[in-house]
C-alpha cells in the first residue's frame, strides 16, 4: 500500500469573497492529474478561501501546492496501472478522511465511486468532468486505430452509467454538462484565477520589447504538433529574423519534433505554473491551433486562449463552438484576436505575422483582451458556483 504523507507550504493567499463555507470537510481526489493542476490547485485555493477545510488526495510531481494540505499518492508506474490500480490507491490513502463533500477529478475515479459511497455513507460525492473523456479516445496515438470507436463507446457507456451514482456533476462547458442525465449538475469554465491576472500585470513586459514574436503553450498530439512545426516554418518565412517558442510538450512529442522545427524556434518542456505568467508576459503573439473539429472539441474551451488574453498577448486561436459563444458574450471581437475556421498553416502564420508587424510599431494588441478577459474570463466567478452547490447538496442556506 502506498505511504500516506502529508505536506503543507506557507503561502498565504489573497481573500477574496464569496460564499461562506465555513467548518465544511471538502477532499479532493484525483487519480490522472498532479495536485497542481491549475484547475485542480485554483478549486482548493478558492474553496479554502472561502472557510472549508480543503485536503486533495493526490500525487505531487513538481511545484508548490500552496496552504492546502495534500495526502500524497504515489505516481502509476505505468497508463494500465493508472486507470486500474491508481483509483484504489486513492481511496486507500483518503480512507481515514473525515469529509462533507468528496470532489473527484478524472473518469477512472468513477470505478470506486460505488464502494466509496459506502465507506462515507453521509458524504456528498461531486464528479468534475474536465474533458470530453470517450471521445478523446479517438485521438490517442498509443490506441490503435481500429479498436478506436469501439473503446470510445465502451467508455462513454460506463462513464454516464458510473456518473450516475456522484450527487452533483460539475463540467467545464455548458454541452458537455448536457452529456449527462444527474440532477445536479452545474458548469464552471476553466477560466484563469486572479492570482494569474495580478502576477501576469506585474511581470508582462511592453509589447513590442517581448523576446518572443510568437508563441505556442501546452499540449500537443502528433498530428498537431506537426501542423504547428509547419505553421511555424511559413511564419519565420514571412518575418525571417523573428523568434518563437513552443512549451509544455510532452518528451515524446519534442522527441518527434526536435530536428524539424524552423531556426530561431525554442522548444521547451513543462513548465510550472506559476511561472508561465512571466512566459507569456515575454511573448507578442499566442496561438493555438486546432485545424480538424473532433467530438471532443465541441464541447471544449482552449484554456491557453484565456491565459494568453490574461499575459496581454494578441491572439491566433483556431474556432471552436463554445470558444466562439464565450468570446461573443464578451464583446471580444477585435483584430487582437483573429479566430479562423479551420484554415491552413499559411492561414495561421499569415495573421501571426500581421499581429507582429502591428506591435512592432507600436499597437498594444493584447490591452483589450486582458481588460476583456479580467472583467468576464476569471475563475474566481466559477468558483462561486461550485461552493454554492456544495451548499445546496448539504441542504444548507447560501449565506455570504
Amino acid at each position: 500500500m502506498p505511504i500516506e504523507e502529508e505536506r503543507q507550504s506557507p503561502r498565504v493567499s489573497a481573500p477574496f469573497p464569496m460564499i461562506s463555507l465555513s467548518g465544511i470537510n471538502v477532499l479532493i481526489v484525483t487519480s490522472g492529474h498532479a495536485v497542481t493542476d491549475p484547475r485542480i490547485s485554483k478549486q482548493a485555493c478558492s474553496l479554502q478561501r472561502a472557510g472549508a477545510n480543503v485536503a486533495i488526495v493526490g500525487r505531487l510531481e513538481h511545484g508548490d501546492p500552496g496552504k492546502v494540505s495534500v495526502l500524497v499518492v504515489p505516481e502509476p508506474a505505468s497508463r494500465p496501472q493508472r486507470f486500474l490500480w491508481q483509483p484504489w490507491r486513492c481511496l486507500w490513502v483518503a480512507r481515514r478522511q473525515r469529509a462533507d463533500v468528496i470532489h473527484f477529478h478524472d473518469a477512472e475515479m468513477l470505478v470506486v465511486l460505488p464502494f466509496a459511497k459506502l465507506w462515507w455513507w453521509r458524504t456528498r460525492f461531486v464528479y468534475d468532468v474536465h474533458e470530453d473523456f470517450a471521445n478523446l479516445m479517438l485521438i490517442r496515438d498509443w490506441l490503435p486505430a481500429p479498436i478506436k470507436p469501439i473503446v470510445r463507446r465502451l467508455l462513454s457507456t460506463v462513464e454516464k452509467g458510473l456518473a450516475w451514482f456522484a450527487d452533483a456533476i460539475v463540467t467545464v462547458t455548458p454541452p458537455l454538462m448536457d452529456k449527462f442525465n444527474n440532477k445536479n449538475k452545474i458548469t464552471a469554465y476553466n477560466f484563469v484565477a486572479s492570482e494569474f491576472f495580478d502576477q501576469a500585470g506585474r511581470l508582462k513586459r511592453e509589447p513590442r520589447n517581448r523576446e518572443f514574436d510568437l508563441i505556442h503553450l501546452g499540449t500537443l498530439n502528433l498530428r498537431r504538433a506537426r501542423f504547428l512545426v509547419d505553421t511555424l516554418h511559413e511564419f519565420h518565412r514571412l518575418r525571417p529574423h523573428t523568434r518563437s517558442l513552443i512549451i509544455g510538450v510532452s518528451a515524446d512529442i519534442r522527441e518527434a519534433i526536435k530536428e524539424t522545427i524552423p531556426q530561431g524556434c525554442v522548444l521547451e518542456g513543462r513548465t510550472p505554473y506559476e511561472e508561465l505568467p512571466a512566459v507569456l508576459g515575454n511573448a507578442k503573439v499566442g496561438i493555438d491551433v486546432h485545424p480538424w473539429l473532433g467530438p471532443h472539441l465541441k464541447v471544449a474551451v482552449p484554456v491557453k486562449v484565456c491565459e494568453y488574453m490574461a499575459a496581454g498577448c494578441a491572439v491566433v486561436t483556431s474556432a471552436m463552438p463554445v470558444l466562439n459563444r464565450i468570446l461573443d458574450e464578451a464583446k471580444i471581437n477585435s483584430e487582437s484576436l483573429m479566430v479562423i475556421e479551420g484554415g491552413t498553416p499559411c492561414d495561421y502564420a499569415q495573421a501571426a505575422a500581421h499581429m507582429v508587424d502591428l506591435i512592432d510599431k507600436g499597437t498594444d494588441l493584447g490591452a483589450r483582451l486582458y481588460e476583456a478577459a479580467r472583467q468576464h474570463l476569471v475563475w474566481d466567478k466559477e468558483a462561486v458556483k461550485i461552493a454554492w452547490l456544495y451548499l445546496k447538496l448539504m441542504g444548507r442556506p447560501c449565506a455570504i
